[in-house]
Formats: C-alpha cells, sequence, structure tokens
C-alpha cells in the first residue's frame, strides 16, 4: 500500500528532542506488522468516531504507530513472531472503532518519539509515561496508569528509600536509569553515605539478568514491568517496596495534532464499556483510569 508523504525534521532537532523525552529501553529493529485483516475506514468502527478521524489518515485506511519490542508487558514478542502486550491490545481496539488497520511499525526505542514529531508515526506507544517535559514537544492521550517500584531476588531485603552503596540495575535511558536512581543516590552522598551503584543495562531484560544473576541487588521499572517479571519468575523475584511516583501513560501524538481529540474519545469508549478493564485482566494489570485526558501529566 502506498504511504502518505512524511514530513522530516533536521536530525539536530531530533537529537534535542530525543535528549528531552527518552525514557525507557532501547530495541535494534525495523518491522512492519500490519493486520491485512482488518476491513478499510469505510467497513467497520463506529462511524461517529471514523467520520472525525483527520483525512490523511482515513485516506490511508491505516494508524501508523511506532513501537518497540520487548517491554512487556506493554508490548512484547509472540512465539509466531508478532508483536503483542497490553498497548497492542489497546490500539487494536482503537484501530476498530476508528474504522481503520493497524500497522505497528518496530524501531528502535530512541526513534519513536521523534518519529512522532516529524510525522513518521501518527501514535508512539511503549508504555509511555505522561510528563510535563514531552507535553512541550508532543501531545499525549492518557489510558492506564503506572508507577516506579523495585523488585529483589526472593528472600532478601531492599529498601529503595534507604539503598546507599546498594547496586540497583534500570533499563538505559528509563526515567528510573535517567532520573530517580541518580536523585536518590546525590542524596546518599549529601548525607555522607555512599552513593547507589547504578546499572545501566541495555534493555529490560538485561536489567533482569542482572538482578537474577546477583550482579544487582535490586531492579528499578515501571510497576507494570515490575509486576509481570515478579509473576514470570517462579518465585525467584519479589516486589520490594511499593509503587511510588505513580502517573498516567499515554499514546503520544503530534503537537495540536486533529487526532488528539478522537483518539482521546476512543479510548474513553473503552474505558466506558469496560474494555479496557478486560485487556488489564488478561495481563495481570491493575491501573485502569476514569478518564482519557490529553495532557494529564502533572510532573
Amino acid at each position: 500500500m502506498s504511504r502518505r508523504p512524511r514530513r522530516r525534521t533536521p536530525a539536530l532537532l531530533i537529537s534535542l528532542v530525543v535528549t528531552l523525552l527518552v525514557a525507557g529501553c532501547g530495541s535494534d529493529g525495523g518491522d512492519r506488522q500490519t493486520d491485512e485483516s482488518k476491513p478499510p475506514a469505510s467497513a467497520a468502527g463506529d462511524a461517529g468516531l471514523a467520520g472525525r478521524v483527520p483525512d490523511e489518515i482515513r485516506a490511508s485506511g491505516e494508524l501508523t504507530v511506532g513501537t518497540s519490542a520487548p517491554y512487556e508487558p506493554m508490548v512484547g514478542m509472540g512465539e509466531d513472531g508478532q508483536l503483542t502486550g497490553f498497548d497492542v491490545d489497546v490500539l487494536n481496539r482503537v484501530a476498530d472503532l476508528l474504522g481503520l488497520r493497524l500497522d505497528l511499525q518496530q524501531t528502535r526505542f530512541e526513534q519513536i518519539l521523534p518519529g512522532v514529531v516529524d510525522g513518521t508515526y501518527d501514535v508512539g506507544s511503549r508504555g509511555f509515561f505522561d510528563t510535563l517535559a514531552r507535553q512541550k514537544t508532543m501531545d499525549m492521550v492518557t489510558y492506564f496508569r503506572g508507577g516506579t517500584q523495585w523488585a529483589q531476588r526472593s528472600g532478601d531485603t531492599v529498601d529503595p528509600n534507604n539503598a546507599c552503596g546498594r547496586t540497583v540495575a534500570a533499563a538505559a535511558g528509563t526515567v528510573q536509569h535517567t532520573v530517580e536512581l541518580p536523585a536518590k543516590s546525590k542524596a546518599c552522598v549529601t548525607v555522607g553515605d555512599k552513593p547507589i551503584k547504578i546499572v545501566a543495562a541495555p534493555t529490560q531484560e538485561d536489567a533482569v539478568r542482572a538482578l537474577t544473576g546477583g550482579s544487582a541487588d535490586a531492579m528499578s521499572a515501571d510497576s507494570v514491568v515490575v509486576a509481570t517479571t515478579v509473576r514470570r519468575s517462579d518465585a525467584e523475584l519479589a516486589a520490594a517496596g511499593e509503587v511510588f511516583d505513580s502517573q498516567p501513560y499515554g499514546f503520544a501524538i503530534a503537537k495540536k495534532s486533529p487526532l488528539g481529540e478522537v483518539l482521546q474519545s476512543a479510548v474513553q469508549e473503552l474505558i466506558d464499556r469496560g474494555e479496557m478493564t478486560t485487556i488489564a485482566q488478561k495481563w495481570g494489570l491493575d491501573g485502569e483510569i476514569n478518564a482519557s485526558t490529553i495532557n494529564g501529566a502533572t510532573i
């Protein structure tokens, strides 16, 4: 299928955007996954919502989404090679309501948000927190809620609020790696204690391996990631402390894009129907919100 032309932004600006926006781990790849079984816009979906889809997207018949696996449970790779996960299920239903095919494009994590800014993708999705920093250059349509949590090996005792001198792993580029752990380590030094040794793992899976392999005392990650990791660990791992710094997840779209209000309405429809809760339960998650907003961050 021919693709509509995409506006490009100079590389220097993209580099600056990445510096402000990165919060998650990277992944190689450039695969495209389109569900060709889905009918075009004229044949499916909520007529009212489909009619509000921007003309350029409706004409293409596709909702193009940049994502990056693995970052389970939000996005992962099934045994059949197809992308799966909570975000994928939600976006499939959103595309259904809008009468569009979902075109998932696997890319490197650090390329997703710049790709939204320059028009390569209609939507960016990979368990992105809606933050004030991101709202400066793009809009975020909220759909779920999460926070940060630590994990430890079962039987250990690690306190996220008193971890001076401990070794803690986090996926490189995540908010835990770039913001949370450096702030806690600095606080340790300020009071004359040992800093936290931060292990910047190339991927989330590497962070888990650092913990299970013993090269880290704990791991800090999104609470939904920790919950899934602990559940799948056969009791090898356990949560360390409660969830903190809770904030909404958002689908990233271009700033002031006309897609924003219709995407928000589609997400709200899933919430009102109870479908968001059903999808969350499928993935063992707890973080439903009552109302989708555009730019709902407070931090």
